[in-house]
């Protein structure tokens, strides 16, 4: 898995101060911390060296390239609307199985391993907290000044939604069916009122939640799906410009005086380098305009996405306690579960396990890793308490001081009826 330093950039000051600075991603990390504390800054910057490692792997981009003229933070760092988020002492250090990359005294270097056994190509995602902007407007893509995130969030939805079947997709949540009409490129959700009367209604019109949970699980599960079953997803990622990039490499391996056996071999390696095989799906703010419940359904679709590979991962970020806690439970099921395989007669334990956290989205301990960003630019990570998150962190002390709040409340007006008395 990466690691990520970063030092001076927006709201992060120091950093991350354990492990000589360097976050460590696993298969799901999790950022936890209040408005502006840096959550989105880090998540952001991780996509961006992940994109620039794989572009550099496939030769798609050179070092050269992209440590000139700054396009480190005008290019790449503007794709995410990060790049006024630079300083005189800024310090990153991203450290892949195909690639380390150091920004410092406002320049990047590149330390490129091209032969590396153990990187695999993947397909970035990320997906942006305005993706509910895409369900409520009729081709956004028409639209001028929207970030250039956003519009490759939106062509990926609008592929995942000509990928549905004329059955639609059944939605974890409220008993609703997707159901997307090509011909006139209209998203509908089908289900019944009160359980009873049914009902057709356009995504457009419908609640904030579902206008942000069926974007984020619909191309989450799109992309899985897609890798999955080994497709060659090169074509619909790539530009114009990369792909003449990659006619071009194959042209001068079929004009060379090599053998055709050895010919053959550079072609297969060559089309390796342009096709995913796992998914880097980093994700703001799952909960988003969602009930607890809804919430819950939505992290373990996305957790049963990740666990569909052994190498996906998941990044998410987060204000949701609720979230934190339900990440808790699938860690929690996980040693359940393996307890319950270690019986006889597992069946009847895994059905009740099912009915609480759904098997495929159990995660081992040691697969899961939660920061915490604070309001002065500090990074820390979240102690683990017999393998699971710890429950002393901001978001549940930010329920607690609710609780004291009103307790604080029910004083004052105990103190005013006996000044009464």
């Amino acid at each position: 898995m990466s690691k990520l330093k970063v030092e001076n950039f927006g709201p992060i000051t120091t950093g991350y101060a354990e492990e000589g600075g360097f976050m460590d991603f696993r298969k799901v990390t999790v950022f936890i911390g209040s408005q502006g504390s840096g959550k989105s800054s880090v998540a952001k910057l991780f996509t961006t060296m992940n994109w620039l490692e794989k572009a550099l792997f496939q030769g798609r981009v050179t070092a050269k390239f992209v440590t000139s003229y700054n396009r480190f933070v005008r290019r790449y760092c503007a794709y995410m609307n990060v790049e006024n988020y630079f300083r005189d002492d800024t310090y990153i250090e991203y450290r892949g199985a195909a690639a380390t990359l150091i920004y410092q005294h406002k320049k990047l270097s590149v330390d490129l391993q091209v032969n590396t056994p153990n990187y695999r190509i993947p397909k970035i995602m990320y997906v942006p907290a305005e993706r509910n902007f895409l369900s409520a407007v009729h081709e956004p893509d028409k639209l001028k000044g929207l970030p250039s995130a956003l519009l490759e969030y939106w062509e990926e939805l609008r592929q995942a939604q000509r990928e549905i079947g004329s059955d639609g997709w059944q939605l974890p949540i409220g008993n609703v069916r997707f159901e997307y009409d090509k011909s006139n490129r209209i998203p509908w959700l089908i289900s019944k009122a009160a359980g009873k009367v049914p009902f057709r209604l356009r995504l457009a019109e419908a609640s904030s939640g579902f206008q942000s949970l069926v974007p984020l699980l619909l191309v989450s599960r799109y992309l899985t799906q897609f890798i999955y079953k080994e497709q060659d997803a090169s074509r619909s990622e790539m530009s114009a410009d990369e792909r003449r990039r990659l006619r071009e490499q194959v042209d001068i391996i079929l004009k060379s005086k090599l053998p055709l056996v050895i010919q053959q071999e550079a072609l297969e390696s060559l089309t390796a380098r342009f096709r995913p095989t796992t998914f880097l799906n980093v994700v703001e703010e799952p909960e988003q305009n969602l009930f607890p419940t809804s919430q819950r359904a939505v992290l373990y679709e996305l957790l049963g996405y990740a666990n569909t590979m052994p190498a996906n991962e998941l990044v998410i970020t987060t204000h949701s306690p609720y979230i934190l806690n339900y990440l808790t439970l699938a860690i929690q099921a996980n040693e359940v579960k393996q307890t319950i395989r270690a019986v006889a007669v597992p069946h009847k334990l895994e059905q009740r396990l099912q009915a609480i956290v759904p098997l495929g989205a159990t995660l081992a301990a040691d697969q899961a890793v939660v920061y915490a960003l604070n309001s002065v630019g500090a990074i820390t990570r979240l102690p683990m308490d017999d393998n699971i998150p710890s429950d002393d962190n901001d978001l549940n002390n930010a329920l607690g001081e609710a609780n004291a709040r009103f307790s604080d409340l029910l004083e004052i007006e105990l103190d005013a009826e006996n000044a009464q008395a």
